[in-house]
């Protein structure tokens, strides 16, 4: 292993262990139970990084806001969601136990109701779905610039959609980017969600504002739910200003 490694603290005041190492050490690693130390482990073999991180709690409540925030949309605008928290991605032939835990996993739509019917076939039928069949939309709410490649890594695995917070501990502005995702391709930058119904950054961002003073599930799910609809319709507004005229009649 690279005795080089460095330790960070990221935006939100995470502690971040980025190390080095051949692949095959990667893959030796992933056989060392690593969370008496660390809440959230990358082990990489494909570019050899192993990341490890003690998430702060700014960090984790970032998880949890966003984690609600796409449960509630993706419930309303494609009827279906499931959350894989503490979900660990990877590539068909990527070594076992290697792979990247985001903060937040979902399928929505058509992959959340495939994981149901093969949950309901049994555990091993849900996770040979899981194994073939990457989340549509991950969250990542630190990254920092030694593991920036971690974005493409997701595209590769087939996620097709990352949202990225970006705050500070020491400050209450907060930004959110959201990237589509594609294999072989750079992450593009997205005005609004492909995934959840042209869902906007600025909608997002409103939303964590709401719940941040909701204090039941009831409250945050309504605050999203009416941020959703405003969108929604004005989407259908968009769609009928730019209808094409009908044609005079001939005569």
């Amino acid at each position: 292993m690279d005795d080089n490694a460095t330790t960070y603290t990221g935006p939100l005041g995470s502690r971040i262990h980025v190390l080095r190492a051949d692949p095959g050490t990667v893959a030796e690693l992933a056989a060392v139970d690593w969370s008496a130390s660390f809440s959230r482990v990358c082990l990489d073999p494909v570019r050899g990084l192993i990341t490890l991180m003690n998430p702060s709690r700014l960090h984790d409540k970032f998880a949890d806001v966003l984690d609600d925030i796409i449960d509630a949309a993706g419930s309303t605008i494609t009827g279906a969601a499931k959350g894989l928290r503490s979900a660990r991605l990877r590539r068909r032939d990527d070594p076992p136990g290697t792979g990247m835990e985001p903060d937040c996993a979902f399928y929505v739509g058509e992959r959340a109701r495939g994981y149901r019917a093969a949950r309901a076939k049994g555990v091993e039928a849900a996770e040979a779905y899981f194994e073939r069949t990457p989340p549509d939309l991950v969250v990542e709410a630190e990254i920092t610039h030694a593991d920036e490649g971690q974005i493409e890594r997701y595209g590769e695995i087939g996620v097709r959609e990352l949202w990225r917070p970006r705050g500070r501990k020491d400050s209450r502005d907060l930004q959110v980017e959201f990237l589509a995702l594609r294999p072989g391709a750079a992450p593009r930058r997205l005005a609004a969600s492909n995934v959840l119904g042209a869902l906007t950054p600025d909608d997002v961002r409103e939303a964590v504002d709401a719940m941040d003073l909701s204090l039941t599930r009831e409250e945050r799910t309504a605050a999203v739910a009416r941020i959703v609809r405003r969108r929604q319709h004005a989407g259908v507004r968009v769609r009928e200003e730019n209808a094409p005229s009908p044609a005079a009649p001939s005569g």
